[in-house]
C-alpha cells in the first residue's frame, strides 16, 4: 500500500506531530490534554536546561577545569545544549500559532524549515561533542596523555564537528515544506520531501548522527574500565578480576553514566524509525509514542549537571567552589542546625517532662 506523506508520522517534524494530536484533541474535548501536556514538558525542560547548564558553565568555566581539552568540550556542550532547548521552545510557541499564520510565507518558511533544523542541529551537535569528551576521556585513561595539554584539539574539533553536523542537514532546510492537510481546509502539515537519492542519504546520515556517537560511548567506557581494572590488578597484585571489574564501575560511574543516559534517550526513537517507513497519524497512540521518544532525545542537553558534575567526587568538589554551590551549601547547613535545633529542643523538653514525672511519682511517695 503507498504512503500517503501527508499522514506519515514518520515524516512529521516533532512539533507538528504535537501539533496534530493537539487538534485531534480539541475535536472531543474542551481541555485539551495534549496542549498541557506538551506544553508543560516543554516550558519544564527548558527551566531545566538554565538551571542545569548556568551551574555546569559555573564549574567548567573554573580555572583547574576551563585549562584541559575536556573542560572545553563540556563548556561548549552547555552552551549548545542550553541553544538547543531554547529552540526547542521556540519550535513550541510557533506550533501554537501554526494554523493563523501559515498564509504568511515568511513564517512558513521559518517554522517549518528554519528554528527546527536549527535544533536537530544543535542535538545532534550535543551528541557529537559528548563523543569527543569521551575520546578525550580514553586518551588521557588508556595513552597516559597529558591533562593540561594544547586545548588546540578541543576548539579544532568542536568547530570541525558543528560545521560537518550543519552540512550533513543543510538538505532539510530545503527539502522540509507545509503541504495542504488532507483532513482540514486551508491548512498544512510540515514534513518531509525527499527524492529518491537524497531520501537514502537522509536516512543513512540520520543514522550515523545516533549510532556512530552512541557506539563510541559504549566502546570507549568499555576500554576506560578494562584500563582501570588491569592497572588496579597490576599494582595491587589481585586476581580477582571479575569483583574489582565491578568495584571500579561503581567508583567510576561518571565515566559510564552520560553514556548510559545518551544512549538510552537517544535508541527508542531511532529504533521507532528504523521499525517502519510508513506510519499512519491517525493512530494516536503511535502518533504519541513518536512524539515521547522525539522529546526523550532532548533529555541530556536538560539535565547535563546530573549526567556530567552529580557522578564525579572531583567535578562536585569543584562546583562547591562556585557561586550556586556556595549557596546551596549554606542553605543546607542553615536546614541542618535548624534540624538539629528542633532535635535539641525536643529532646530538652522530653527531659524536662521525664524529670517532672520523677518529681510528682517522688513526691506522691513522700506523701504515702
Amino acid at each position: 500500500m503507498r504512503c500517503e506523506i501527508n499522514v506519515n508520522v514518520i515524516k512529521f517534524s516533532l512539533t507538528f506531530a504535537m501539533h496534530w494530536d493537539i487538534r485531534l484533541a480539541s475535536t472531543y474535548s474542551n481541555f485539551n490534554i495534549p496542549e498541557f501536556t506538551y506544553t508543560t514538558v516543554i516550558a519544564v525542560m527548558l527551566l531545566m536546561a538554565l538551571v542545569n547548564n548556568i551551574a555546569c558553565l559555573q564549574t567548567f568555566l573554573l580555572n583547574d577545569i576551563r585549562l584541559t581539552n575536556c573542560g572545553i568540550f563540556q563548556i561548549f556542550y552547555c552552551f549548545i545544549g542550553l541553544l538547543t532547548m531554547i529552540g526547542m521552545q521556540l519550535r513550541m510557541l510557533t506550533m501554537l500559532t501554526f494554523d493563523s499564520l501559515t498564509q504568511a510565507y515568511f513564517y512558513r518558511y521559518i517554522a517549518c524549515n528554519i528554528i527546527p533544523v536549527m535544533v536537530i542541529i544543535m542535538g545532534d551537535t550535543c551528541m557529537w561533542l559528548s563523543a569527543l569528551l569521551v575520546i578525550e576521556f580514553v586518551l588521557l585513561e588508556c595513552f597516559d596523555l597529558n591533562l593540561y595539554r594544547s586545548r588546540w584539539f578541543s576548539v579544532l574539533s568542536s568547530i570541525i564537528g558543528f560545521v560537518l553536523t550543519s552540512g550533513s542537514h543543510v538538505h532539510e532546510i530545503i527539502a522540509r515544506r507545509p503541504l495542504p492537510d488532507p483532513d482540514e481546509i486551508n491548512s498544512y502539515t510540515c514534513t518531509f520531501i525527499y527524492p529518491l537519492p537524497i531520501d537514502i542519504i537522509d536516512k543513512v546520515l540520520r543514522v550515523c548522527h545516533v549510532i556512530i556517537p552512541c557506539a563510541i560511548h559504549f566502546i570507549a567506557s568499555i576500554c576506560i574500565l578494562i584500563s582501570i581494572t588491569r592497572r588496579t590488578l597490576f599494582v595491587r597484585d589481585r586476581h580477582d578480576t571479575f569483583r574489582v571489574f565491578i568495584n571500579e564501575c561503581i567508583k567510576r560511574k561518571h565515566s559510564f553514566v552520560p553514556a548510559l543516559f545518551i544512549i538510552l534517550s537517544n535508541l527508542p526513537h531511532l529504533i521507532l524509525h528504523l521499525k517502519d517507513a510508513c506510519e499512519d497519524a491517525h493512530n494516536i497512540s503511535l502518533l504519541r509514542t513518536h512524539v515521547a521518544f522525539n522529546i526523550l532525545v532532548y533529555l541530556p542537553p536538560s539535565i547535563t549537571f546530573f549526567i556530567y558534575i552529580y557522578p564525579s567526587k572531583s567535578y562536585m568538589h569543584e562546583f562547591k567552589k562556585t557561586l550556586i554551590g556556595r549557596g546551596l551549601n549554606r542553605i543546607f547547613r542553615k536546614m541542618k542546625l535548624t534540624k538539629t535545633d528542633v532535635c535539641t529542643i525536643n529532646s530538652t523538653a522530653e527531659s524536662q517532662k521525664t524529670l517532672t514525672s520523677l518529681v510528682l511519682i517522688s513526691t506522691t511517695n513522700d506523701e504515702k
